[in-house]
């Protein structure tokens, strides 16, 4: 299939230049894809073009505001969330204009766009009792739902953002006396986070229901998809949709907030966290958050610490209860797109 000079460079630019050059971590490589994702599926829908036909010459002004527009109007995109895509295509043609002449129209072309401001906004979170509901919707029967519930629980007793639930393998899980799970974070910056004995269970119990398939190793993914692909973030985010909008169904007089999504379960976890008398700091090194400020390196606590402080802190525990021992939408993509995700 004969390619234009705008794929190969955009090929060199995934394979080469972001994880070789600029060292960026897999979780920024995924965000650049996904805005190429969308960038591609507006030219097949809106202009019936395949990604591989793309030019130089196609990326004008009039174009970018047209993307723009189908990200509002038909996708629904958050103003963040078309900021990042646009973000994505500037930073890819900012490189390419360095190499290729023709690509210094385009870049001008994106610089010029006008995207929305991004709106201070309050950011949606579950009350505990949401919480309760939600983690005891999914029907524990089969791998599917073991999954579902585990996914969810785990989501929130670790506060893990969504891509690092998706990144979770096998052997990050260490079911001990005091489990925990490594995430791999921002900047591919790992933590060691503590875990409840009931999500640890869960965790077991949906271990069990993959290995009656087949042999499990500890270099896979803790959780797939239908396929047995790795898990992605929109399928976690599906998950979460049909999840919040099936425990509305149950109880209407709840979940009135607007715009929840895997995130809403980080912001829950941290709030819950401070209601029940958790120090700030603490709660900022359990969710990894790094700070600009050198001097704040003598309040970082161990994560030894968290777990102690944690394991002190007398936080009501939403997880479902276990026994101890029970009996892509990646399409029509270029290969170096869907292995950037």
């Amino acid at each position: 299939m004969k390619q234009t000079l705008f794929i190969k460079q955009l090929s060199e630019y995934f394979v080469v230049y972001l994880p070789l050059n600029k060292k960026c971590s897999k979780n920024t490589i995924a965000s650049y894809a996904d805005g190429f994702v969308a960038f591609f599926q507006f030219y097949k829908e809106e202009k019936n073009t395949e990604h591989y036909r793309i030019e130089y010459t196609d990326i004008t002004l009039q174009s970018v505001d047209e993307f723009v527009l189908w990200m509002q109007n038909k996708k629904k995109y958050s103003a963040a969330s078309q900021k990042q895509r646009i973000s994505a295509l500037s930073s890819f043609l900012k490189y390419a204009s360095r190499r290729e002449m023709r690509a210094l129209r385009a870049f001008n072309a994106v610089s010029q766009t006008q995207t929305p401001k991004i709106p201070r906004t309050y950011f949606s979170h579950f009350s505990l009792e949401e919480i309760k509901i939600m983690l005891n919707s999914p029907k524990c029967t089969g791998k599917s739902g073991y999954r579902d519930v585990t996914l969810l629980s785990l989501l929130y007793d670790s506060g893990a953002r969504a891509q690092e639930l998706c990144d979770i393998l096998i052997g990050d899980i260490n079911l001990a006396k005091t489990s925990c799970v490594r995430l791999h974070g921002k900047g591919n910056k790992a933590r060691k986070i503590p875990i409840s004995s009931d999500v640890a269970k869960l965790i077991k119990k949906y271990l069990d229901e993959r290995e009656k398939s087949f042999t499990l190793n500890r270099n896979e993914p803790l959780f797939s998809s239908q396929r047995s692909d790795k898990i992605t973030t929109a399928c976690i985010r599906n998950l979460v949709s049909n999840y919040v909008a099936d425990s509305k169904e149950k109880r209407p007089d709840l979940f009135n907030e607007k715009g929840y999504s895997p995130h809403s379960f980080r912001h829950s976890k941290s709030l819950h966290m401070l209601e029940a008398g958790v120090p700030l700091i603490y709660i900022r090194n359990f969710l990894g958050h790094e700070s600009v400020q050198t001097t704040e390196i003598y309040l970082r606590i161990s994560q030894n610490s968290v777990a102690k402080i944690l394991g002190e802190r007398k936080i009501e525990n939403p997880i479902p209860k276990v026994e101890a021992h029970p009996v892509s939408e990646k399409g029509n993509l270029p290969d170096f797109l869907k292995n950037a995700r």
